[in-house]
């Protein structure tokens, strides 16, 4: 495949290159060996590790009291709730945020909490906790008593607003899991962080992600309210049947707060993924229920392509284009009409999101192509626009990246203040913070870490700040490098390639970040017949590929352009993705092509 003019280089992770032997017999019944060389390069060696991997527990789930912060956090819960102290809960504005607001808010709603929730708008109030939002929730309240703030998936940077709401008299707890300087950590009255540094030994799961930190936080306080704690803070007795059923529900916020944060998808995050995937469907959470049902996954087995691409876009959408407060009232409080009123309007704000992004990468690929920043000699890319929403910004930068694989910044010029805010998302071996921190003097501020950043400059400085991103980025990528790489997990013979394999692949799923779904390759294939164009505008190919009486068919996404090339005897190599594909009842193993080459 080609992409922007430049060829796909494909890198082979399997050190042998080899075809995988015949299936044989293991304790897992007759598994084809390239199961076991998937395992082994994810690291997952030996009966007892394979046995967890292939067959998760919830058993496998670390004591909640082992994350840092936990146990003080859920006393100060506890105390609240006795003393009718109203809560307040501060969550970020992404899916993570939100399902971890979710959490917390249906289990401290169980215990009779006075609770609410708050989300700080985007564009006027930014990324996190700030002060004013903790002076206004200080003084805005019913009670004359300052409420207890929690906030969730943000504020381990937060020293400011902490400092301000320890002034106001008012109780912060922090639950994050984002990265913190130790020399610099808020003044709150407990931070639960799973890589805080804690009396005991390092918590065993450092990349919860916001939505797995409230969990764990959840679970401690309902063992704690429940009077199901020894002395040292740990379990000693069973949860209540419906507190144990409110947890088990909850799983499927805390799986769509993993799978949409893109953290890896290893130990207790699978899990806690694979658990909470499954119960997507059947959870009592009304809201859920109806976002399911608007997104027209009620006949699907959810898995985490429905989560990363149909159901957190739309969760996420509202957070983009306006405020997030709907989609935590969907998640929270929202009930029959409302909740289908509600996973509607996330539907719809979804396509608008869709529609705003495609007309701004069409201009910005207007931009890159007319100015030449495609050539070699221009490894970073910097446009910019009058109006571009702030809200899909780092969506349109991720689309440059994908499409000519050099770091990619794109910014919304303000014409009232002058001023040019944006995003930046970045390549393997070029950390976009530091491509920053070499440019400084162009811009007001900046923030963000290897892969992703974001910006604020003065319109006026846009072109001299290009100028010093593209020396500084050149400096470290070669030009040899700007092409799209593709990974190879192993090769595999075309008469192993049938559903009881793929089946059996299947079954480490979910896949995602850290356990990427199987990319193989099968070679020297010949098309029984030409590639046919297929879909809207003939958009895609269907092929018919066959080698030593084996024969199979196989779907090429957005590669419709390619047919012409592709008659009928000529022989391929092919990397792709394994698939079912199941026709009135009939299932049948197909390949979805990532890339293919002509030999």
């Amino acid at each position: 495949m080609t992409t922007a003019g430049t060829p796909t280089r494909w890198v082979r992770m399997d050190a042998t290159p080899a075809e995988p032997a015949e299936p044989g017999p293991t304790r897992y019944g007759r598994q084809h060996p390239l199961v076991a060389q998937l395992l082994a390069a994810r690291g997952v060696v030996g009966d007892d590790a394979v046995d967890r991997f292939l067959k998760p527990r919830l058993t496998d789930l670390h004591d909640p009291a082992d994350l840092p912060g936990a146990i003080a956090a859920a006393q100060r819960l506890c105390r609240a709730v006795h003393d009718r102290q109203p809560i307040v809960i501060y969550g970020d504005y992404d899916v993570d945020g939100v399902t971890a607001s979710a959490i917390l808010y249906h289990t401290l709603t169980r215990a009779g909490a006075d609770v609410r929730t708050y989300v700080p708008h985007r564009l006027d109030e930014g990324y996190g906790l700030n002060a004013e939002a903790i002076r206004q929730l200080a003084t805005g309240g019913d009670s004359a008593t300052p409420p207890l703030v929690v906030s969730v998936d943000c504020g381990i940077t937060a020293t400011e607003p902490a400092r301000v709401a320890r002034e106001l008299g008012v109780d912060l707890i922090i639950t994050d899991h984002h990265n913190f300087n130790p020399d610099a950590l808020p003044d709150a009255h407990t931070l639960v962080h799973p890589a805080i540094a804690a009396d005991g030994p390092a918590y065993p799961n450092p990349d919860l992600c916001g939505a797995g930190v409230a969990y764990k936080l959840a679970w401690q306080f309902a063992l704690t309210y429940c009077g199901c704690l020894g002395p040292d803070g740990r379990a000693r007795g069973k949860l209540p049947a419906d507190y144990r059923a409110l947890l088990l529900d909850l799983l499927a916020l805390a799986a769509l707060g993993t799978v949409a944060d893109v953290v890896p998808l290893v130990g207790e995050n699978r899990v806690i993924t694979a658990f909470g995937l499954s119960r997507i469907k059947q959870t009592g959470i009304e809201g859920l229920n109806a976002l399911v049902t608007a997104s027209k996954l009620d006949d699907e087995k959810i898995d985490s392509y429905h989560v990363g691409f149909v159901l957190g876009p739309r969760l996420n959408a509202c957070g983009r284009m306006g405020h997030a407060r709907e989609a935590v009232e969907l998640l929270t409080v929202a009930q029959g009409e409302r909740a289908s009123e509600l996973a509607e309007q996330l539907h719809v704000t979804n396509e608008d999101r869709r529609a705003t992004e495609k007309q701004i990468v069409d201009a910005a690929i207007e931009q890159v192509e007319a100015n030449g920043y495609t050539d070699d000699a221009c490894r970073a890319i910097v446009v910019a626009g009058v109006g571009w929403h702030p809200g899909v910004v780092g969506i349109v930068a991720s689309r440059l990246v994908d499409r000519y694989h050099r770091p990619a910044i794109v910014l919304g010029i303000d014409e009232a203040t002058g001023e040019a805010k944006g995003s930046a998302r970045s390549v393997d071996g070029v950390s976009i913070h530091a491509a920053l921190m070499a440019c400084e003097q162009h811009l007001t501020k900046f923030g963000g870490h290897a892969m992703a950043a974001g910006l604020t400059l003065e319109a006026g400085r846009i072109d001299a700040f290009r100028t010093a991103l593209v020396g500084e980025v050149n400096r470290v990528l070669g030009a040899d490098e700007l092409c799209a790489s593709v990974r190879i997990d192993a090769a595999v013979a075309l008469a192993h390639c049938d559903a009881v394999l793929f089946d059996q692949l299947q079954r480490l799923a979910p896949f995602g970040r850290g356990n990427p779904k199987p990319r193989l390759l099968a070679e020297r294939l010949t098309l029984a017949r030409p590639a046919q164009r297929m879909g809207a505008a003939g958009k895609h190919l269907s092929l018919q590929l066959r080698r030593d009486g084996a024969s199979i068919r196989a779907v090429a996404w957005n590669q419709g352009e390619r047919a012409a090339d592709l008659p009928a005897g000529v022989t391929v190599d092919v990397v792709f993705q394994p698939s079912i594909n199941t026709w009135q009842g009939r299932r049948s193993a197909e390949l979805h092509i990532i890339d293919l080459r002509v030999v």
